[in-house]
């Protein structure tokens, strides 16, 4: 029991380390990953989550790009808008991701979170093109918080934007891309 326990933090551990990885190739993302469980968190606090929820949240934020890593850098670090081609390739980065959490038993709450946190509220996001309710509650939490963080950081095909902003561009992608309910939890906590 003890070796299984050590095999696993073993595993869960390089896939921290992955994470940190995946950061480390892309100076625009570094802390993303982090950033997006602290929101994914306080999105949680402001929905009455409880702890155990709020933990699941915080660990599929940091793990959410983790299958960035099998993405080619000239793809993943392009400084220009991606060609439909390539924007298939990187779409692939969730799929990826949930094959890399996947076996660690102790990550089982984080592994459709992970799938599906580029799903959208009206059924336009991927892998599988989910819609509503159908979108894991989690991964519609995960996609608020990891749109907040892209809009309010630089990236390298644009400019961030201010927080009044971003809180604009989630009202106006409320009831489209995002969960309308999620997005008002959020902008509770950016109150």
């Amino acid at each position: 029991y003890r070796l299984n326990l050590d095999v696993e933090r073993t595993y869960l551990e390089t896939i921290m380390a992955l994470a940190l990885a995946v950061e480390a190739k892309d100076p625009y993302s570094a802390g993303h990953s982090k950033r997006v469980g602290y929101y994914a968190m306080k999105i949680g606090e402001q929905m009455a989550f409880d702890e155990e929820m709020l933990r699941t949240l915080n660990d599929a934020g940091v793990l959410h790009d983790i299958g960035k890593i099998g993405i080619k850098d000239e793809i993943l670090l392009k400084p220009a808008p991606l060609t439909p081609d390539e924007r298939k390739i990187m779409q692939q980065h969730s799929v990826i991701g949930e094959a890399i959490v996947k076996p660690v038993r102790s990550l089982h709450s984080v592994v459709d979170l992970v799938r599906h946190h580029h799903e959208r509220y009206d059924g336009g996001g991927y892998p599988d093109g989910l819609q509503g309710e159908a979108v894991p509650l989690g991964a519609r939490i995960l996609a608020v918080a990891d749109t907040y963080d892209a809009i309010v950081t630089d990236r390298p095909y644009r400019k961030r934007m201010t927080v009044e902003e971003a809180r604009a561009e989630l009202r106006k992608n409320a009831g489209i891309q995002h969960d309308p309910v999620v997005v008002e939890a959020f902008l509770r906590y950016l109150d």
